[in-house]
């Protein structure tokens, strides 16, 4: 949640209460001089001066009220708030009481004693204010440390809160009746700036408010029925006076009402993306436009082997990541961490790559935003890229050998022949099994499988450097090697004819053997490997037509290496075993 700082309020609020001092004092001493002296004037400025103390001391309850953080508000915080506030009432009675209470001894300690119905009404005033005061002294020592619901302590409440504004009004309309006009203005004066603040802070619960409005106002209404001839005359503004701090409760209540339904949503909204931010399944790290990481989510931690409470945030994203991989993987790889996270920022916009000794690899992306910050998404690619890699991996090798499939094959041969501006040149060889089909269609399948898999771990084991074999297709294959003198070819042909014509002994305990035709085509200057695989192609049907286990050249490939002079020494110098 969010601090609020009001300075403005702070600074308002004691003006406030300077102001509500000095008022209290002016009207005290205007109290005491009216009664050593008997003016009815001073008692009436006195009366004028506190209805203004009470107008600052409700406006200063105000403002410690609205200084409260939002976060504080509860669904049921206005009920609390009701009564506190309700206990502030009191206090104001029992102030309003010795007011109303020395202006009954201006009027009667010459040459008559206190009319004993003051203190009646003094002494109902301040049990009311200790009843009062224990109910919220209970409540407040109940909610260490958990408070408890202010429903049912409200409804405790609630009666001395209606007592209290009734015998206010029942002293007031007593003031009234009187025939003293100015002890009736001060009571009727004080009375309404009692009533007004109970509208305004008690509209939480609007049935207490508007009946405390009532109990206070409607007994001058009486008094004005009962009094002196003329005072009837207060009976049109009294109702009106009803009727507006009805219409206040009403306005405050529905505006209460619409601020907890808007801070429900608000609640329910951040509840929903609390939820959403702690089980999503990658981490992740909101950074501001000062480069600060200033949200982070649980699983953030976690995928580095940490723990929630040990996420910092406020600090660089490099300080953020080497920090939470410190718990798991030490400092050595906490510095690692930091390096590479800086050189990413100030590099580019491309994923990071971090791999973890676990043999983990997480992956980092960036992802700014309008204003200036940015998220940092932290992903666990582990199996992710092992699935990349597979699937890489068999679209360019054959899926039941394991040898290059043809694509594969052509792509090298293509980087060999583009290279092949030196001594070495480029030779394409394309072996066919003769006898497979028959192994095939009277062992089975199985048996076919296994065969190609032998034949594949063989082709494998036969290549050198720079030399590479791969399934073309049913039992068809490919080979393409470098070469220096034309007859070193001869020779490697020989070699695979006579490696893969040895017997294979199956899984299923059949010893079989296979012959070999070999097709050769000597890359040409220029030329593409697939136009030199077709004539290697060509090269095999010439040599299966004329005898089953040998090879051929294609065109004129053969006679190149027969009027080899250097073909033995060539073949030294390759450095072949054959």
């Amino acid at each position: 949640m969010g601090h609020y700082h009001h300075d403005h309020s702070r600074g308002t609020g004691w003006i406030l209460q300077v102001s509500l001092a000095a008022t209290l004092a002016f009207t005290i001493f205007e109290v005491y001089a009216g009664v050593r002296s008997g003016s009815l004037a001073l008692l009436s400025d006195a009366g004028h001066n506190f209805t203004d103390a009470v107008a600052l001391f409700l406006a200063a309850i105000g403002y410690y009220l609205q200084a409260k953080p939002a976060d504080q508000v509860k669904t049921f915080g206005y009920q609390r708030a009701g009564v506190v506030a309700a206990f502030l009432n009191a206090a104001t009675l029992i102030a309003i009481s010795l007011v109303i209470f020395w202006e009954a001894i201006a009027r009667f300690i010459h040459p008559q004693p206190v009319d004993e119905r003051t203190m009646l009404w003094v002494a109902a005033d301040a049990l009311l204010l200790a009843v009062r005061l224990s109910i919220v002294c209970r409540y407040r020592a109940l909610s260490r440390p958990v408070a408890p619901h202010p429903g049912p302590w409200a409804g405790r409440y609630a009666p001395f809160a209606l007592a209290t504004c009734l015998v206010s009004g029942l002293g007031a309309m007593a003031c009234v009746i009187s025939g003293d006009a100015v002890l009736a203005s001060l009571a009727i004066m004080v009375t309404a700036g009692l009533l007004g603040g109970i509208a305004s802070r008690n509209a939480g619960t609007p049935h207490l408010a508007i009946a405390q409005v009532c109990l206070g106002a409607l007994p001058i209404g009486v008094g004005g029925l009962f009094g002196p001839a003329g005072y009837w005359i207060l009976l049109p503004p009294l109702f009106l006076y009803i009727g507006a701090m009805c219409a206040v409760v009403q306005r405050h209540y529905s505006g209460l009402v619409a601020l907890m339904t808007a801070e429900q949503g608000h609640a329910e909204i951040a509840a929903r993306f609390d939820a959403a931010l702690a089980h999503m399944p990658h981490g992740l790290c909101t950074v501001d436009a000062s480069g600060k990481v200033v949200i982070a989510n649980r699983k953030a931690a976690e995928l580095f082997g940490a723990t929630v409470e040990m996420l910092r945030l406020n600090v660089s994203l490099p300080e953020f990541i080497g920090y939470v991989g410190v718990a798991k993987f030490g400092e050595t790889l906490r510095a690692q961490f930091s390096e590479r996270c800086a050189q990413w920022l100030e590099a580019g916009k491309l994923p990071l790559d971090l791999p973890l000794r676990d043999g983990r690899l997480l992956e980092l992306s960036r992802n700014p935003v309008p204003d200036g910050s940015a998220v940092i998404i932290i992903e666990d690619v582990t199996e992710r890229r092992k699935a990349e890699a597979k699937i890489l991996h068999w679209a360019h090798h054959d899926s039941l050998t394991g040898l290059p499939n043809r694509r594969y094959l052509g792509d090298h041969a293509e980087r060999l022949m583009a290279g092949g501006a030196g001594r070495e040149k480029v030779m394409v060889m394309y072996v066919d099994l003769d006898g497979f089909k028959r192994i095939n269609d009277t062992h089975g399948h199985n048996a076919g499988d296994d065969l190609l898999k032998l034949v594949a771990d063989r082709l494998r084991n036969a290549m050198r450097r720079g030399e590479l074999a791969a399934r073309l297709g049913g039992d068809e294959f490919a080979i393409v090697a470098t070469y220096i003198a034309d007859a070193s070819n001869t020779a490697f042909a020989r070699k695979i004819i006579r490696e893969l014509s040895a017997p294979y002994a199956l899984s299923c305990g059949l010893t079989v053997r296979v012959g070999v035709s070999v097709g050769i085509a000597l890359a040409r200057p220029g030329e593409v490997f697939e136009s030199a695989l077709k004539r290697a192609d060509a090269a095999l049907y010439e040599a299966k037509s004329e005898e089953r286990g040998g090879f051929r050249f294609s065109g004129r490939d053969g006679d190149a290496v027969a009027n080899d002079e250097q073909a033995v020494a060539a073949l030294g110098e390759r450095g072949r075993a054959w």
